[in-house]
């Protein structure tokens, strides 16, 4: 249960540190139950779906560094994958 909570509060305080953009591509993309597709992600924001997937990759990078940075162990794996 505590180890649940501090991958929460890493990936939170992790999340924040995105522009509301790249963490609402996060979101959608990796961490609903139903992810958006890049297609829908696109047409939402006027771009390309190689754009969406670009800033898509460029956002997990920064949050898997953000992870690291604040963590003693591992990084959160789900965001990876």
């Amino acid at each position: 249960m505590e180890e649940g909570r501090r991958r929460r509060n890493l990936l939170g305080a992790a999340l924040k540190k995105l522009n509301p953009r790249e963490r609402e591509i996060v979101v959608e993309r990796r961490l609903k139950d139903e992810p958006a597709t890049l297609e829908e992600l696109s047409h939402r924001y006027a771009v390309s779906r190689e754009r969406i997937r670009q800033i898509e990759v460029r956002a997990v990078e920064k949050l898997q560094k953000a992870v690291a940075a604040n963590s003693s162990t591992r990084p959160i794996e789900r965001i990876a994958a």
